[in-house]
């Protein structure tokens, strides 16, 4: 694929071309007008130096006043170029914003067709540099690049045109010289457009990691992981640096070919321009027409090559976009998604939010496959540090985390999020529905399972009484910390996970609540691999093993 050219990967995208084909049709008559206007402009730009080749040739033999009228006629065709060159640059920038505004318009309902899960798990760098970023690379592709192409394009072949007419060696040479450049930089573009495809994913990565940290900043802050946010900043952009500097540099590798093949095309001009006037088979003002139509193909060959250096990029736009078209929300290939057993094997991990100070320190932890653990100590011990990172949030600095057998990233991640429940100390409460509430907005539960689920938590009856059931709105500050703690567990029941990870659950709640989650992990949960973090050890839920965290390190001690 990445061979092939660049103008036949864009035809490619369907799915683009087609949210656009609706406002292509309306402004139809815009698209003529400015078809006219380029072939106006392209022929302007070839008659100008048939004048001044015409005025060499006559010098000697026209009068002062037809000297002057050509001068003058040229000046007028001169100006005349500029005001459709305008006209032409103001048509093409309309033509674009209304073409790419449709686009956007496409793009941003789209979000609103994924399901609820999905617009839940939406990154906002991602559907931020889709709906502005590569929209607005598109903009400038159909407001600038397209035209300038096309202009170049009718330039070239009129050029090349005028050299048969004049020397039909030179048309040959000429032909030759422009179909190879032509060749080179569509036979490359697929390839650099590949690069510059995980440019702007790594440059999404960038959007979507700092909105994360800007929008946390205070518990960042809180909890004294400032520098360590930081320096993963910085890491994201490195990495984006070095893509960037690596699809630059092999995107400027066409270019130097192209200047090397320009510079013998001009210099075989030149040679042959003097051979032919010294034959006495051109004249003065010929030559200098051949010389001026010469670097007049300057204009639109580099002109062409940096809008087809540009292509790739816009091409990596058009396949982003296409796959935000085309995206129903499913999971993508790629990856494992299936979870032969639950085990967690921590293997000499040691992790810290800076490099001053380490949290865990070579940690050994084997968790067998539907065990239930309980990490004890005091806070700050780092029993929560041992959660995130099984669940994903962060990679440890040495050591390997496996679950089943196979690191984290091995699976997809929204697999792998799906597999895994998290349960914190103050359970989130949206203001959303009861439903919504315990599903996490997943949609494959039916009203029954749900029903069951709050019933495992003896919070049926609650809802019962409540006037749109399930379709109740909850608002966060009318659901007490009991109340919120036994919705999560519900969700637990529900979604029955592999892995439940429960961070201090037993810390704010009655202990009445207490007695019903040991009861829901004893006779609902007991297939899941279950850890469990304390410091008050209220739970009397029956463990497989209990660890102390001491010191960055574990210590079984049941």
């Amino acid at each position: 694929e990445s061979r092939e050219n660049g103008m036949e990967a864009g035809m490619r995208y369907k799915a683009v071309f087609g949210a656009m084909k609706g406002t292509f049709q309306k402004k139809a008559r815009y698209f003529i007008v400015l078809a006219g206007i380029l072939l106006a402009e392209t022929f302007l730009s070839l008659f100008l130096p048939q004048i001044l080749g015409d005025y060499i040739d006559h010098l000697d033999i026209w009068g002062n006043l037809r000297l002057a009228g050509c001068a003058l006629g040229y000046c007028s065709i001169l100006l005349l170029r500029g005001a459709v060159s305008i006209y032409n640059e103001f048509l093409s920038e309309k033509l674009g914003w209304v073409l790419c505004d449709s686009l956007r318009a496409e793009v941003f309902q789209k979000a609103f067709h994924f399901q609820l899960a999905r617009q839940k798990n939406l990154k906002k760098g991602d559907f931020l540099e889709r709906i502005e970023g590569d929209v607005n690379l598109l903009l400038r592709f159909f407001s600038s690049m397209l035209v300038d192409m096309i202009t170049s394009m009718l330039m070239i072949v009129g050029i090349v045109a005028v050299f048969y007419r004049k020397a039909f060696f030179l048309g040959i040479i000429f032909t030759i010289l422009t179909a190879f450049i032509l060749w080179m930089f569509f036979q490359t573009q697929g390839r650099i457009a590949a690069l510059w495809k995980k440019v702007r994913e790594k440059e999404t990565d960038v959007m979507d990691e700092l909105s994360q940290d800007i929008a946390a900043a205070k518990d960042i802050s809180g909890v004294g992981k400032k520098d360590y946010v930081t320096e993963r900043v910085l890491g994201c952009f490195q990495k984006l640096e070095q893509k960037s500097k690596s699809a630059a540099f092999r995107g400027n590798v066409p270019s130097t070919i192209f200047f090397s093949m320009l510079n013998i095309g001009e210099g075989a001009v030149l040679v042959a321009g003097i051979m032919l006037l010294r034959a006495g088979k051109i004249t003065l003002g010929e030559v200098y027409l051949i010389l001026g139509y010469t670097g007049l193909l300057n204009t639109p060959l580099f002109s062409l090559k940096y809008e087809l250096s540009q292509i790739p990029k816009t091409l990596a736009a058009l396949g982003r976009i296409e796959e935000w078209l085309r995206d129903e929300g499913e999971e993508s290939g790629g990856k494992e998604t299936g979870f032969k057993n639950k085990s967690v094997v921590f293997r000499q991990v040691s992790f810290g939010y800076d490099e001053s100070e380490r949290i865990l320190d070579h940690v050994n932890l084997e968790i067998d496959s539907g065990a239930h653990v309980m990490l004890e100590g005091r806070t700050g011990s780092g029993k929560s540090t041992i959660l995130h990172l099984t669940a994903g949030f962060y990679a440890p600095k040495q050591g390997e985390i496996l679950i089943g057998g196979k690191p984290v990233s091995f699976y997809q991640k929204e697999a792998y999020h799906r597999f895994l429940y998290y349960i914190v100390q103050e359970n989130p409460i949206f203001a959303d529905t009861i439903r919504n509430n315990i599903t996490r907005y997943r949609e494959e539960f039916s009203d029954a399972d749900i029903w069951k689920a709050l019933e495992a938590v003896q919070l049926k009856k609650w809802a019962e009484e409540k006037e749109n059931g399930l379709e109740e709105v909850l608002l966060p500050g009318n659901v007490t910390k009991d109340q919120a703690q036994l919705l999560a567990w519900a969700g637990a029941v529900l979604w029955n996970p592999g892995i439940l990870l429960a961070d201090e659950f037993d810390a704010i709640i009655h202990e009445d609540t207490v007695r019903i989650i040991d009861d829901v992990i004893q006779n609902r949960l007991m297939e899941c691999t279950i850890i469990m973090v304390t410091h008050q050890g209220r739970s009397r839920i029956k463990t497989d093993s209990r660890y102390l965290m001491e010191n960055g390190r574990t210590e079984r001690i049941a």
